[in-house]
């Protein structure tokens, strides 16, 4: 049985870690003050403190689902060749309307060796 430390400060290889085939997401839900999902037109993700625009291009099938359920990814499984491992790293969630900003967050997430995962931030953000 193989154990793993979980002290950030030690790089740890990953060449023999053997991986599940989960695909491990972060997201956030986009609500109004009644809990009804909220239809953003666009936004943005950037890693802090670079300012690197990490925005992925969705099609038009995505783009339904975010408004219909108000759920807006973060990161993912896809995105460790962006993101470096075995660190936390700063991500700022910006979700507009018309132009406007009317969602603002900062979310704290970490890859290991397989999957992201989050460390801090807030799962569901109300518009006003």
């Amino acid at each position: 049985m193989l154990a793993f430390s979980c002290d950030k400060t030690v790089q740890q290889s990953c060449e023999s870690v053997a991986c599940t085939e989960i695909f491990m997401s972060v997201s956030v839900k986009v609500m109004d003050r009644d809990g009804n999902p909220v239809a953003l037109d666009s936004f943005k993700i950037t890693r802090l403190p670079d300012n690197e625009d990490l925005t992925r291009e969705y099609d038009d099938h995505a783009w339904n689902a975010f408004g219909q359920y108000g759920t807006y990814p973060i990161a993912n499984d896809a995105d460790d060749s962006r993101l470096p491992r075995h660190t936390d790293i700063t991500l700022k969630f910006q979700g507009y309307i018309d132009g406007n900003e009317v969602v603002n967050a900062d979310y704290v997430i970490t890859f290991d060796c397989c999957h992201i995962s989050l460390v801090s931030g807030d799962m569901e953000l109300v518009v006003d």
